[in-house]
């Protein structure tokens, strides 16, 4: 008798074999693809971070309900690492090779951090075919201005892992295993340095289509952290919320910009019942 795969072996099974779609410059664009469900996702992950870092979220969502695209952003991950070419447009073009690769159609849109600049220029431009929008601490639409400090900050992380490591806990709320630490930074990681520097510079100074967002038709559900850093509530429903027709805001308590980690769970059932209402 064949026996069915665990939930974790699954996960796991999907992260290990990307596969690749190509860019319009050329470049390799890995993703994994999880579950065989009639509910279809495409997961886009932020800064300092790749796809697999999504698994604590898909431990919600079993695989014969939904099937879930993950891809890594170019100069991470599996994707290939080029020298130079780390522009918003090129990275929401990216987005949409995956969408063309996988024929995409009526399916939801989820973005964390950058990811959800990328998610919401890909909602403006699919229209229709994007069916439920949700944007976890999203990069609004102009970007996020950072201070002088924090810039440096940021910016010493292209070449130091420790500053990687800094980032990561700068966003957590209240302290951060060891372990769970250097399980994000196998992620980090794979960061090129000049990714690291170019997407940065992408959600402060590189984002900028606020015309777009009237075009957007999906309903929209938009997550903030109670304790986010950056992305505080006001500044969510000025730049994202009231900019997007019928967009909601929900805030997750106990975390700060990585909700879908420290709040999987929640995280999960927000977006399961969220899919279940556009039905």
């Amino acid at each position: 008798m064949k026996v069915k795969p665990s939930h974790d072996a699954v996960i796991q099974q999907a992260f290990a074999a990307p596969r690749f779609t190509q860019a319009n410059d050329g470049a390799r664009i890995a993703y994994y693809v999880y579950g065989n469900g009639p509910e279809v996702i495409l997961l886009l992950h932020g800064f300092n971070s790749t796809a697999e870092h999504w698994s604590s979220l898909l431990a919600s969502l079993p695989p014969d309900e939904y099937r879930v695209i993950a891809p890594d952003m170019r100069g991470c991950g599996h994707s290939d690492k080029p020298h130079s070419g780390y522009t918003f447009e090129r990275l929401a073009q990216d987005a949409m090779a995956v969408i063309q690769a996988e024929g995409l159609s009526g399916f939801t849109l989820v973005g964390h951090s950058t990811g959800g600049a990328i998610a919401q220029w890909c909602a403006a431009e699919l229209g229709k075919r994007v069916k439920s929008l949700v944007l976890i601490g999203p990069v609004p639409a102009t970007g996020v201005p950072v201070n002088d400090a924090a810039r440096g900050l940021f910016q010493q992380g292209a070449n130091d892992m420790q500053g990687r490591a800094t980032i990561w806990k700068l966003g957590w709320y209240g302290d951060m295993d060891a372990d769970l630490l250097e399980h994000f930074m196998s992620g980090s990681r794979t960061w090129s340095p000049e990714a690291f520097l170019g997407i940065f510079d992408v959600w402060t100074i590189g984002t900028h289509f606020p015309e777009k967002l009237p075009r957007i038709s999906a309903p929209t559900l938009v997550i903030g952290g109670a304790h986010e850093p950056f992305l505080n509530p006001d500044f969510l429903k000025e730049t994202v919320v009231s900019k997007i027709g019928g967009a909601r805001l929900v805030m997750a308590p106990d975390c700060a910009h990585f909700i879908h980690l420290q709040q999987a769970e929640l995280t999960a059932g927000l977006l399961r019942g969220f899919i279940a209402a556009q039905r």
